[in-house]
């Protein structure tokens, strides 16, 4: 019989991100075998109209995607990576390192490619999008998992209440904004970007609890 960790956060990690996975699995499922893709059509076509008939609001996802793209992406994850090398919080700095390429290898090398979803109609007219497949969403995994990545770490360095909720709360707005974005003009279907919050978070957890990146937060305070 296979025994849990002993350490509560480490249970907690594993438990939450083997839920973002199974979670995945079942979006994922439901949008390969066409059972959604009536709702996903549906809010494409809802959506449409506003994104046409808003040019700020429009404007504004292209910037949110803009923050989402590969090299703010890694630009991002870079900065806090060479922060944290010259922290010598080693384990945090591959953890950051792997989280970042992890994802990417696995959403463009493996799940893209073996669901091969077409993106929706009139994808690339609001915002440019590459030749990849649409399930999951790219943007919204990546997102997911650097940032949550990110502030995993960070909300131990900075550890106080205030700095904590200030970390989470950006993080989880990049996070929301990226993939909403993706909705909006109409790169992906909602599904895609669903499975891919969920890809990417249970990624970034699933690592955390493998490679656990900080030890206790009074190691931090030096």
């Amino acid at each position: 019989m296979t025994r849990l960790p002993a350490d509560p956060v480490i249970r907690r990690l594993l438990l939450i991100g083997s839920l973002c996975w199974l979670a995945a699995a079942i979006v994922i499922a439901l949008a390969w075998t066409g059972v959604i893709v009536g709702a996903d059509r549906w809010a494409i076509e809802r959506l449409r109209p506003s994104a046409e008939a808003m040019p700020l609001a429009t404007e504004a996802m292209r910037w949110a995607t803009w923050l989402g793209d590969w090299p703010r992406r890694l630009a991002i994850a870079g900065a806090f990576f060479a922060y944290l090398v010259w922290r010598r919080f080693g384990r945090a700095a591959s953890y950051i390192l792997y989280t970042t390429l992890g994802i990417w290898a696995l959403n463009a090398w493996a799940l893209k490619p073996m669901f091969g979803r077409a993106r929706p109609d009139g994808a690339g007219e609001l915002v440019a999008v590459g030749a990849s497949h649409a399930l999951p969403s790219g943007h919204a995994a990546n997102a997911a998992a650097v940032f949550t990545a990110i502030a995993l770490v960070a909300s131990v360095i900075w550890w106080r209440r205030m700095q904590r909720r200030a970390i989470w709360s950006a993080a989880a707005i990049a996070i929301l904004l990226v993939g909403v974005s993706r909705v909006w003009l109409a790169a992906h279907w909602p599904s895609d970007v669903a499975a891919g919050w969920l890809v990417g978070l249970g990624w970034a957890l699933l690592l955390a609890a493998l490679l656990k990146p900080v030890k206790a937060r009074e190691s931090s305070r030096r």
